[in-house]
């Protein structure tokens, strides 16, 4: 029985409308790592971090991130973890524990937000963030 190798060859000449957006989409994101590096656009650190608590839209408490902890809120009804500078919900008795599943936080910025316990957690950090928003 003989077997036969196939052997495509590649024409260099030839390049297709799906090599040009490749190549561009290439140069782009280069061009966007290179720019975020050199212009510091990326997550403002954590050193002096803390999270808001807010329920019902009126600041509840404020938690330094440099503690690991575990705080109960609304009389038992969840449970809000910080360790390693980070911070999650634990647990909830909320009925789609949309919360829980956010998983962990920890640069400036973010947020948990609970909607049935109208409560929201956020990160602050002492400084400014450099970029308020970026639209596409």
């Amino acid at each position: 029985m003989k077997t036969t190798t196939l052997r495509h060859r590649v024409d260099i000449d030839k390049v297709t409308f799906l090599d040009v957006i490749l190549i561009v989409s290439i140069l782009l994101l280069s061009t966007g790592i290179i720019l975020n590096a050199k212009l510091g656009l990326n997550w403002q650190s954590a050193k002096n971090a803390k999270a808001s608590v807010y329920h019902d839209g009126k600041l509840n408490n404020r938690i330094d991130l440099a503690e690991d902890q575990e705080i109960i809120l609304l009389d038992g009804r969840m449970v809000v973890e910080i360790r390693g500078k980070k911070v999650r919900v634990k647990k909830s008795a909320c009925p789609r524990q949309l919360c829980v599943k956010n998983g962990w936080i920890q640069h400036s910025g973010e947020v948990i937000i609970c909607v049935p316990y109208k409560t929201v957690i956020e990160i602050n950090s002492a400084k400014a963030p450099v970029v308020d928003a970026v639209v596409f």
